[in-house]
């Protein structure tokens, strides 16, 4: 697995050539790696995976996957390597679990061929993975928030890709969900995937002690361990709010952790 790596080079992505979201970004995902990605409504977190995702031109610098130039790959070279899980899903249709799962194999086959038994296998696979696999029968609509999310990030490991970007898994769901999500990102990474999540809330980055990156601005970012940047300045800089982080023991494991606290004006 070394030598893996999907590599922001100088990148400027937005919706217009001359009115770029984000500037010269310059980051690495690596396999095994976890970044949180931290930053306001509208900073230009999803428009980065977007770009990412071929969804969106780039609008300057260059990204590299595993070496090779990003958008000179086909959709299907791409698809092979990267996986996208996004914050809600509403299919149109009453889908079951497994069929949701399914169709992470859909942009690796061919047109208008159906799942073969190894693509049914893996997305088996994938669910027994996440311990979901007793949800497979259920229709995805009726499921709740947390299993939603759950099932949503099986779809993507089903696809079999090597980097994966969350948008907001955690959002919407309650605490016990919310920590289920955080520790599966954690064991994926373990796994030897490059994974890469947005999320508002820096205590998620903290719980993990992921590597950050904090966008303040365009053009401003600051990016470190989330033990060692995090702290009360830059909360008030990314969200102008007033916040502290405070240190507890976990006493189950026998280390210390830390914990994002903002206060109401």
């Amino acid at each position: 697995m070394n030598g893996r790596v999907l590599s922001m080079r100088n990148l400027s992505c937005g919706y217009a050539p001359d009115v770029p979201v984000l500037s010269s970004i310059s980051l690495d995902i690596s396999a095994g790696g976890l970044i949180c990605i931290l930053g306001r409504n509208g900073v230009g977190k999803t428009t980065l995976f977007r770009t990412l995702l071929g969804s969106l031109p780039p609008l300057g610098g260059e990204v590299l996957l595993d070496g090779q130039n990003l958008f000179a790959m086909s959709r299907r070279a791409r698809a092979e390597k990267i996986a996208y899980v996004p914050q809600s899903h509403d299919p149109p249709f009453a889908f079951t679990a497994f069929d949701i799962v399914l169709m992470g194999r859909a942009g690796l086959l061919p047109a208008v061929s159906p799942p073969s038994k190894n693509d049914k296998g893996r997305a088996r696979e994938a669910m027994e993975t996440l311990g979901i696999a007793h949800l497979a029968g259920r229709p995805y609509t009726a499921l709740s928030g947390g299993e939603r999310q759950m099932v949503l990030i099986a779809r993507a490991l089903c696809q079999g890709a090597q980097y994966l970007l969350l948008d907001e898994p955690a959002a919407n769901l309650d605490v016990a969900n919310q920590m289920r999500v955080l520790g599966v990102l954690r064991d994926l990474a373990d796994a030897g995937c490059g994974v890469a999540f947005t999320s508002h809330d820096p205590g998620h980055a903290l719980a993990l002690d992921a590597e950050v990156v904090a966008i303040r601005s365009r053009e401003d970012l600051v990016s470190g361990r989330a033990s060692d940047i995090l702290d009360s300045a830059l909360a008030e800089a990314l969200y102008g709010v007033r916040a502290q982080v405070v240190t507890a023991r976990d006493e189950k494991r026998g280390r210390d952790v830390k914990a994002f606290v903002s206060f109401p004006d």
